[in-house]
């Protein structure tokens, strides 16, 4: 049989050998499901990438937004740590207790090989270091196998990172000495300190108005001096301090109440505020405190949480002048609360106790996200920033809208001689530096008196903007002259025109001024710094910086000013994304040919 007789013997075949017809059901479904193929294909092919560079673009510009707002919920202590997001605290029914310590990370200079030989030896020779040394007090009611693993995994996680990097080119018995020789008495101490979460009361002192300092309680006496009068707690005598043992069997368990009395050596009338030094523990729980002195219950108006692991003192402070300044109000406000109940005759006798509240995981992760929001408008007067910016915001904004929709009208709608040329000096200052004009302005503000106002930030937008006024008359020019020329035979002058007829039809143009406005006078710095001296006076942009320039504790508080970051972007962002729609509506129609 040839190739040419190849169809008669298909045509040959019974109709039962060939493949059954589909029925009308089947093609549909098989037609559809076609279709539904190529538009995905054809849409992968014609816009998933335009998506997909939208969406990147996003991340993009958003991560700087999402980086700040994740340093703002960030501790002092976790800064150091590697990883983007904060730790989320839970509820800690027990103190003392151990914290893990991060995974030991190999260096990339270091190769796999070497360092599976040398870690063993690395954490061998850390054992037995830290075995040998002594451990803080209340590290025996601890898990003492967990806690020493622990301690040896942070000291081989931090003298690792120490190390020469060119020592992982080397020997392995260079590179074993290299980390013996690191292996410092300090470095343990510090690990089995660090690894070891418990709550200390290290003193009390007082503090008259006369500035006279009186220790109360030494931290040595506490365990002696104070008493747990509720709640199931004890203390740990310690060198300097007493740590506070206590157990809480749930979150609503009731607290903790520590009971201290002592005899105020100064005049009661002459008492400024309480000091408490504590570590502590960084279980998140709540610590309240009251005070019977004086004939007078006092009450604190703040919680403050244990939310850190780094010596800590809080200031109880009854009303005082303090609460007329500007002061950063780092104290613990002490609220009057009634009379306090007579313990004896001598008035210069007071009671302090301290109450320890359990936090559930929800409200530590609650107390976690306000701290570093609460110690913003703690360490500034935010609100009477925020009124400053908002008073040169709308001034700013109003002037700017008045002065180029009424300079553009007569570029844009008005013929009168020289207009082109003086259209054509306007725009050439646009070319001209905001840093040249700002020694002459600022002569000019101080000559008429107005050096040390606001008048500075937004006075000069009443005069015009030269790419405000060019935006104003491009859309002004795509306004059809018969409205205008109706207007005309209705009897209207250019003012009424300008207002009745103009004005309404700019309204996309106008609304996208008023965000640029809106943005830069929120955002702007250097104009306060020049013209304002009185911190009163400042706007919060100026304002927020004093969050680096006052730290007393020295250094940069990253997470505060992060926190005020994001404070103070969150309005521009919250305008931006409410009016984006006539923002991108009046630029587009700015930019059409009349």
């Amino acid at each position: 049989m040839t190739v040419r007789d190849a169809p008669a013997v298909a045509r040959a075949r019974p109709a039962s050998s060939l493949p059954p017809p589909l029925a009308p059901q089947q093609r549909e479904q098989s037609l559809a499901s076609s279709r539904k193929r190529s538009r995905v294909v054809r849409y992968l092919v014609e816009r998933a990438w335009v998506h997909l560079l939208l969406l990147t673009g996003i991340g993009i510009f958003l991560f700087p937004f999402a980086y700040m707002v994740g340093t703002s919920l960030k501790t002092d202590e976790e800064l150091g740590e590697p990883g983007w997001f904060p730790e989320i605290p839970a509820f800690h029914a027990d103190s003392p207790y151990v914290r893990e310590a991060p995974p030991v990370a190999r260096p990339g200079e270091a190769s796999a090989v070497m360092w599976e030989r040398v870690l063993p030896q690395f954490r061998a020779m850390t054992r037995t270091a830290v075995e040998a040394a002594t451990p803080p007090a209340g590290a025996e009611t601890v898990d003492r196998a967990k806690y020493l693993a622990a301690a040896t995994d942070l000291v081989v996680g931090r003298l690792v990172s120490r190390l020469n990097l060119d020592l992982w080119a080397a020997s392995e018995e260079r590179i074993v000495a290299a980390y013996k020789a690191a292996l410092l008495p300090d470095a343990v101490k510090g690990a089995l300190d660090d690894r070891l979460s418990r709550l200390e009361i290290r003193g009390l002192q007082a503090r008259s108005l006369g500035a006279h300092i009186f220790s109360l309680t030494a931290g040595g006496d506490v365990a002696k001096t104070w008493a747990i009068e509720s709640g199931d707690a004890s203390f740990l005598p310690a060198k300097d301090a007493a740590v506070l043992k206590y157990h809480f069997a749930s979150a609503s368990a009731p607290p903790v109440v520590l009971r201290c009395e002592f005899n105020y050596p100064g005049d009661p009338k002459d008492f400024y505020k309480l000091m408490l030094a504590i570590l502590p523990d960084d279980s998140w729980h709540r610590l309240d405190a009251t005070l019977d002195f004086d004939g007078t219950h006092w009450v604190s108006g703040k919680t403050k949480y244990l939310g850190t692991n780094r010596n800590l003192s809080i200031l109880f402070q009854p009303p005082s002048f303090d609460d007329t300044t500007d002061r950063r109000r780092i104290w613990v406000p002490l609220e009057a609360a009634g009379s306090a109940n007579p313990t004896s005759g001598n008035p210069n006798r007071a009671v302090l106790r301290v109450i320890i509240s359990p936090s559930s995981t929800l409200r530590a992760i609650w107390g976690k996200v306000q701290l570093n929001y609460r110690r913003v408008f703690e360490s500034i007067p935010f609100w009477r920033y925020v009124g400053n910016s908002l008073l040169v915001v709308i001034l700013a904004t109003a002037g700017t809208l008045f002065s180029a929709s009424f300079v553009a009208y007569a570029f844009a709608r008005l013929n009168w001689p020289g207009r082109t040329v003086a259209f054509g000096i306007l725009l050439s200052t646009m070319m001209l530096p905001a840093q040249v004009t700002f020694i002459p302005s600022f002569m000019v503000y101080k000559t008429l008196g107005l050096y040390n106002t606001l008048c500075p930030l937004w006075l000069p937008a009443w005069f015009g903007t030269a790419f405000f006024i060019f935006l104003m008359v491009q859309h002004m020019k795509t306004i059809p002259r018969e409205l205008e020329e109706a207007a005309r035979i209705d009897g209207s002058g250019p003012l009424r025109t300008w207002a009745q007829i103009i004005l309404p039809e700019t309204r996309p143009a106008l609304a996208a001024i008023a965000i640029m406005v809106f943005m830069a006078s929120w955002n702007e710095f250097m104009a306060p710094l020049i013209y304002l001296r009185d911190q009163a006076k400042f706007p919060l942009s100026l304002g927020l910086y004093a969050l680096r320039l006052d730290t007393p504790e020295g250094g940069i508080d990253w997470t505060m000013i992060m926190a005020g970051n994001v404070l103070m972007t969150l309005p521009v962002l919250i305008v931006f994304f409410l009016f984006q729609r006539y923002f991108i509506q009046g630029m587009t129609m700015s930019g059409m040919k009349g």
